[in-house]
C-alpha cells in the first residue's frame, strides 16, 4: 500500500472522528437546551406560603363534598360525581349582581383564554347561582355564554346551593328588603375542586389573573 493510500485513509478517519464528536456535541446540546425549556416552561411546585402569596389557601387534607343534586345551565342533574375528571373553579353570584359577578367572570375568562389548550380541556369553571328563584338554567346559560361558551352554570334548590356553599367555604346572604330587586351578598372567593371531586382549597378574591394562573399550575402539577 502506497504512502498516499496510508495518508487519505487516516484523514478520512480522522474526518469521521471529528463528525462524530461533532454530532456527539449537537446531541448534548438539544438535550441540555430541551431540558431547560422543560423546567421553564414546567410549573414550580410552591410552598404553602408562596401559594397563599399567589392568593391560593389550600386545605392541609382535601375534602369530601357532601351529596347534593342541583341543576346545571343545560337543566341537567348536577350530583358531585359532575364534578369528577377535571379541575373545576366554582364562583358563587347572580346574573343579577351588578358590579362583582361581570367583573370576577371576566377575570377567569381571561385566565381561562391564556391556559395551554390541553389545560382547557380539563378545567371547568362554574358560576352557582346565590339567587335560584331568579336564575333558571336558561337564564344562567344565557348569562354565561356572554362570558365563554364552555363556562357552565348550576342552580337549583335553594338550601341545597346553601349546603353546597357552606361545604366550599363560600358564604352568601340575601339582603333584607329590595322587593323584586334584592341583592345578595356573597364572597367573591373561587372554590377549588380536583378532579377526585374533593375540595381543594380557594383563590382568594380579588383576583389576580398572572397570580391565578401561576397557583393554579402549580397546584394541579404537584397536589
Amino acid at each position: 500500500m502506497s504512502e498516499e493510500s496510508v495518508n487519505n485513509g487516516g484523514a478520512a478517519e480522522r474526518q469521521r472522528g471529528i463528525r462524530l464528536t461533532v454530532l456527539a456535541i449537537v446531541a448534548v446540546g438539544i438535550v441540555l437546551v430541551a431540558g431547560f425549556f422543560y423546567a421553564a416552561t414546567r410549573a414550580r411546585m410552591m410552598t404553602a406560603e408562596e401559594l397563599k402569596s399567589q392568593g391560593a389557601y389550600l386545605y392541609e387534607n382535601p375534602r369530601t363534598l357532601p351529596n347534593f343534586s342541583l341543576l346545571n345551565d343545560r337543566g341537567e342533574t348536577l350530583t358531585p360525581i359532575s364534578m369528577e375528571g377535571k379541575w373545576n373553579l366554582i364562583f358563587f353570584g347572580f346574573t343579577y349582581c351588578p358590579d362583582v359577578c361581570p367583573t370576577t367572570l371576566a377575570q377567569l375568562k381571561a385566565f381561562y383564554q391564556e391556559l395551554e389548550p390541553e389545560v382547557q380541556a380539563d378545567t371547568q369553571i362554574w358560576l352557582t347561582s346565590v339567587d335560584p328563584a331568579r336564575d333558571t338554567p336558561e337564564q344562567l346559560h344565557s348569562y354565561l355564554d356572554f362570558f365563554h361558551p364552555a363556562f357552565r352554570g348550576i342552580t337549583g334548590d335553594f338550601l341545597e346551593i346553601h349546603r353546597f356553599a357552606t361545604s366550599l367555604n363560600i358564604p352568601f346572604t340575601k339582603v333584607p328588603g329590595g322587593g323584586s330587586n334584592y341583592q345578595v351578598e356573597h364572597s367573591a372567593n373561587v372554590a377549588l375542586v380536583n378532579p377526585n371531586g374533593h375540595s381543594v382549597g380557594f383563590f382568594k378574591a380579588p383576583l389576580e389573573i398572572s397570580k391565578l394562573k401561576r397557583a393554579y399550575l402549580s397546584i394541579r402539577e404537584y397536589h
